[in-house]
């Protein structure tokens, strides 16, 4: 059976000097799945495009470079495979345990920068992207509770489009309650004008993003198994091939 290539695909942003997070990924990636083909593309504002990422192959697996399976998920990548004529798409990226671990890490790093630990905090704002539909905010909300059980201190959702309470919202209704030392957690991949504009919502301090951790690579990584995996199940019980299943993680 011919190895199937991979295509992840992310949003894109207008934000000038934005970090090549998925060009990392992609790369780390890669080395992860020798000898699959690998490819990275956006769906808007970067290159390379969708369609470039897609140009030549044939049947590729593609994971969602995305948190929440929001209207790019669940609509733009099927109309971008079906006029490729071949593919499939895979789980987009979140909620995910080892995510959330990487999203604690971070805010545990700028609070050791802010001279303090994430212990001390009286609460953190998990601030996700946003959307109109209900699925992609139920996942935010969902991200929330897993961070809140890693860190041990409590964590609320907060969006930054479409959806209420923004993050300042969210930061300024805590310290209405009486709160003192709040923390901001993006959930988000990469920096863009998202996570920039969460510098404004007054809280103690704001973690970096997610950005280009091993950990997002290895969550790809696993999403390609499970796919092409899966696929080989369905052969194997067809009696049509005969390999070993692939390991998951």
């Amino acid at each position: 059976m011919k190895t199937r290539p991979l295509v992840v695909l992310a949003h894109g942003t207008r934000a000038p000097g934005a970090l090549p997070v998925l060009e990392q990924i992609s790369a780390q990636v890669a080395d992860l799945l020798p000898g699959v083909v690998v490819r990275h593309g956006f769906v808007e504002f970067q290159n390379p495009t969708a369609r470039e990422a897609f140009s030549g192959l044939h049947d590729p697996v593609v994971v969602p470079f995305f948190l929440g399976g929001g209207y790019h998920v669940l609509h733009d990548l099927p109309g971008l495979l079906a006029e490729h004529g071949s593919g499939s798409a895979t789980r987009h990226l979140g909620p995910e345990a080892t995510i959330i671990t990487v999203v604690a890490d971070r805010l545990r790093q700028a609070a050791a920068e802010a001279g303090t630990a994430v212990t001390r905090l009286d609460g953190v704002v998990l601030a996700g992207s946003g959307s109109f539909r209900r699925r992609p905010v139920r996942e935010t909300e969902q991200a929330a509770a897993l961070l809140a059980r890693e860190l041990g201190v409590p964590v609320r959702p907060a969006y930054l489009a479409k959806t209420s309470p923004t993050a300042q919202e969210a930061v300024a209704s805590w310290r209405r309650e009486g709160a003192r030392t709040i923390a901001v957690a993006p959930y988000l991949l990469a920096e863009g004008k998202f996570s920039r504009a969460l510098h404004r919502s007054e809280a103690s301090f704001v973690a970096a993003p997610i950005g280009a951790h091993p950990a997002v690579a290895r969550v790809v990584a696993q999403r390609y198994r499970e796919a092409v995996g899966s696929e080989i199940g369905i052969e194997c019980a067809r009696g049509r091939v005969s390999l070993a299943p692939v390991a998951a993680g």
